[in-house]
C-alpha cells in the first residue's frame, strides 16, 4: 500500500521534471513554486478522498477505499475541472491539464500495483476491478501486522522515491 509519504514524493518528482520540461518555472511562476508544488501533492492525493464517509457525519471508512476515484474516468474528470479553472485565470491550461493528469494517475498506478483487491480502472465504463498486485517493495503478510507494515512501506518510500527525487532534483537544476 503507497503511503501519504510515497505518493507526496511522486508528486515532487512530476512537479520536478515539469517545472523543467512544461516552462512552468518561468520567473513570476519561480517565486509561486511552491504553490505548484502543494497543488501537485494535493492532486497526487486527492483519489483517497474516498476513505472518508459523509454518510453520518464526516468519517474515516475502509468500505468504500479504491473506489470509483481510483480509476481513468476520475483521472480524467479531475483534468476537466483543473483545465476549466486555470484556463479562466491563465494561459497555459494545458500544461496544467496534463500536470494534474500526471499526479492524478500516479496515485492510481502506485495503488494499482499493489493493491489485493484491485481498482476499477475503468470505472464508470466497467466496475470490473483490475488486479496487478507486485507485492513491490514487499508484500503484507498477517504476521508482520498493519502497523509494521505501514512503517515498513514508508521507510522504502522514502529510500526508494527520495532518492529518485534527489537524482530528479539534481539532473535538472
Amino acid at each position: 500500500m503507497p503511503t501519504p509519504i510515497g505518493h507526496t514524493l511522486t508528486a515532487a518528482i512530476i512537479y520536478t521534471i515539469s517545472r523543467r520540461r512544461c516552462c512552468l518555472h518561468k520567473k513570476k511562476q519561480l517565486r509561486q513554486g511552491w504553490r505548484s508544488l502543494l497543488f501537485c501533492i494535493l492532486l497526487a492525493s486527492l483519489p483517497d478522498i474516498d476513505l472518508f464517509s459523509i454518510s453520518s457525519g464526516i468519517r474515516f471508512s475502509w468500505e468504500n477505499h479504491h473506489g470509483p476515484t481510483h480509476s481513468l474516468g476520475f483521472v480524467l474528470l479531475i483534468s476537466l475541472i483543473v483545465s476549466i479553472i486555470v484556463g479562466i485565470f491563465r494561459e497555459n491550461w494545458k500544461k496544467w491539464c496534463l500536470l494534474s493528469s500526471l499526479c492524478v494517475c500516479s496515485h492510481v498506478l502506485m495503488d494499482l500495483l499493489v493493491t489485493k483487491n484491485g481498482l476499477m480502472i475503468f470505472y464508470p465504463l466497467s466496475t470490473h476491478r483490475i488486479i496487478m498486485t507486485t507485492g513491490f517493495p514487499f508484500g503484507y503478510s498477517p504476521e508482520m501486522g498493519f502497523v509494521s507494515f505501514v512503517v515498513m512501506s514508508a521507510a522504502q518510500e522514502l529510500v526508494i522515491l527520495g532518492g529518485i527525487l534527489i537524482i530528479v532534483w539534481r539532473r535538472m537544476r
